[in-house]
């Protein structure tokens, strides 16, 4: 793990790291400017500043700080988790408090590392299970919104054009899946998006005249969007959705530690927990977004058995350096909405299933159904009935219209209730000979 390979092998193996997390990166800052309705030079500023906090969090989890960043084989990337309650807060109170909101999220998640893994039995799978659910269930919506042309009554609402190019983006995602051999097939998302890109392109759908019109290189602008400001309830919706993506985080450095085998420690992930909080609060600075330990390039790890983590420094490094390249950032904006919704449909059922995996082994039980059944119910209820929490004051609606915050708190207070709390009343001694 510790081995540094020559360069002509670190550098290819390094490039094979960025591109299996690239396309997942890079759909969040495409889907924020899109829920926010961000212009063109926005979009190029967010995925400038994304890819800078990327290789900035894979250095840390990679090479290590101090105490931060588990010097394991880890790469850092943009959470989809935090895509839902940043469109909510930036829409309802403006940017500056939304970026206000991710520096405290990403502070929550610095000052909680070291007792995390005490509070571990109050996010039991559940809990997580029910909330990745929510948020894959949650976020489907905004890439259909991608592939029909936004909602009923906007211009080109369902123009046959970019439902064909969705279409057939997804139709490319699944067979690629299906034919490409098994490492060849976790670039499926980022080959298909290339391909239909230059497919729309061909058919004037895709409009890359703004690629040239700007500077080739430049660093990433710090407070882009203006000085951050906070807000208690904003910032408790992404605080709520940060304890998830701790839990989130644990387990894949448990999982990269199989992979390596050197069992990760509590203290391991209490330092992968801190870097995943230092590039979060970095996120309001750079104002980008919330940031996560990603899982697919764990399976890089485990499929290719290279465990070396200058590997994934060196893919850090790479990010790092297109970072200072707005010239990127303006070709990824260049991608066609219905392609890029196309694709982002499968990545966000997949985040839904995933959820789904989990609650299908955590609730077999009665308590568990209830948990289940409840927290589901609640946090749908804000997608199934839109408007629903209108006559509440406006720091609550920002709390009750997240379904993924609403429905987390409830499956964490269910748990508490049914797993945590004693019993009202002692059994008699028959009643429990009977049990």
């Amino acid at each position: 793990m510790d081995e540094v390979p020559r360069p002509g092998r670190l550098v290819p193996l390094g490039v094979q790291h960025v591109l299996v997390m690239y396309a997942g990166t890079i759909a969040v800052p495409l889907i924020v400017a899109a829920g926010l309705g961000l212009p063109h030079r926005d979009i190029v500023a967010l995925v400038a500043a994304d890819l800078l906090l990327c290789g900035v969090g894979t250095l840390l989890q990679s090479a290590g700080v101090l105490r931060v960043g588990a010097r394991l084989p880890l790469v850092i990337g943009a959470a989809y988790n935090g895509v839902v309650p940043m469109v909510l807060i930036g829409t309802e109170y403006g940017l500056p408090v939304m970026y206000g909101s991710v520096v405290a999220a990403g502070l929550v998640m610095v000052a909680f590392a070291p007792v995390f893994g005490r509070l571990l039995r109050f996010f039991p799978p559940v809990v997580v299970g029910t909330t990745i659910t929510l948020i894959g269930i949650t976020l489907i919506p905004a890439g259909a919104r991608m592939v029909f042309g936004g909602r009923p009554g906007d211009p080109g609402f369902g123009a046959v054009s970019g439902i064909v190019l969705g279409g057939l983006t997804l139709l490319l995602v699944v067979l690629l899946y299906r034919f490409l051999p098994p490492l060849a097939s976790q670039l499926s998302i980022l080959v298909a998006l290339v391909v239909m890109t230059a497919g729309a392109a061909l058919t004037g759908h895709a409009d890359f005249g703004g690629v040239g019109g700007g500077p080739v290189a430049g660093l990433p602008e710090p407070f882009h969007f203006g000085i951050p400001s906070f807000h208690p309830v904003a910032a408790l919706s992404l605080v709520l959705v940060q304890f998830v993506l701790m839990v989130e985080t644990a387990g894949q450095v448990l999982a990269v530690g199989e992979a390596v085998d050197r069992p990760a420690s509590r203290r391991d992930i209490a330092a992968a927990l801190r870097a995943d909080g230092v590039v979060t609060a970095l996120g309001g600075v750079f104002q980008s977004f919330v940031y996560i330990t990603f899982t697919q390039n764990i399976g890089v790890v485990s499929l290719t058995r290279v465990r070396s983590r200058w590997v994934t420094a060196c893919a850090g490094a790479i990010l790092v350096l297109m970072s200072v390249f707005p010239v990127i950032g303006r070709v990824v904006a260049a991608v066609p909405g219905p392609v890029l919704g196309g694709a982002t449909l499968a990545m966000f059922a997949t985040v839904a299933v995933i959820g789904l995996r989990m609650l299908a082994n955590a609730s077999g039980d009665t308590p568990g159904l209830v948990i289940v059944a409840v927290s589901l119910g609640v946090g749908l209820v804000p997608m199934a009935l839109p408007g629903a929490y209108d006559r509440f004051p406006q720091w609550a609606q920002l709390f009750l219209d997240s379904g993924v915050a609403v429905g987390t708190v409830t499956a964490v207070l269910l748990n508490l209730l049914f797993h945590h709390l004693p019993p009202l009343r002692r059994e008699r001694p028959e009643q429990e000979a009977a049990r």
